[in-house]
């Protein structure tokens, strides 16, 4: 095992081993990650084989948000091995794993064929329909946005402000609020 020694004040300190991971709870955890995320979002914008979508001249691949991000993939089908193998290379370096098994493909496509195509050939859950992306439902229809999150939204506030006015009215509001 490989170990290292610290220099304080020209004092040389006792050694300890070094090893990799870190520790439960860790404050560095989301630094690390957010670290290793751009790293992968880096590789996935210079990597030729995977090829992203156009708005005008302009290609985008990636938006990150968080800890999350959203690839935008002309033919998943062939990029679906390139990424594959730099989320591998990511894993190897950093000790992260990205479980292939929480990652949607939220397939736009109006040809049912090619959907088939795409679904058999990625490793991940795909859908047609909608993907909730930080709290919103994205829609393949944009005239959907609205009926999918503010109607949502508003019936929540409104159910919300029944639940405290009926708190309020019997009197419970203050047990509620100080527990």
């Amino acid at each position: 095992m490989a170990t290292a020694n610290i220099i304080l004040n020209g004092e040389k300190l006792k050694e300890f081993p070094l090893r990799s991971g870190k520790g439960q709870g860790c404050l560095l955890s989301p630094l690390l990650f957010h670290i290793a995320l751009k790293v992968l979002a880096t590789g996935i914008r210079e990597v030729n084989e995977i090829k992203g979508i156009y708005f005008g001249k302009k290609e985008v691949k990636l938006s990150l948000f968080a800890d999350g991000m959203i690839l935008y993939l002309e033919n998943p089908k062939d990029s679906n091995r390139k990424l594959l193998e730099l989320i591998n290379e990511l894993g190897k370096v950093t000790g992260y794993k990205i479980n292939t098994q929480k990652l949607t493909a939220f397939l736009y496509t109006n040809n049912g064929r090619s959907e088939r195509e795409i679904k058999e050939a990625i490793l991940f859950t795909s859908t047609s329909k909608r993907i909730k992306y930080p709290g919103v439902n994205l829609p393949k229809e944009t005239k959907d946005l609205y009926s999918e999150n503010y109607k949502t939204l508003m019936k929540e506030i409104k159910d919300d402000t029944n639940r405290r006015k009926t708190y309020h009215d019997l009197g419970l509001e203050e047990s509620v609020l100080s527990k």
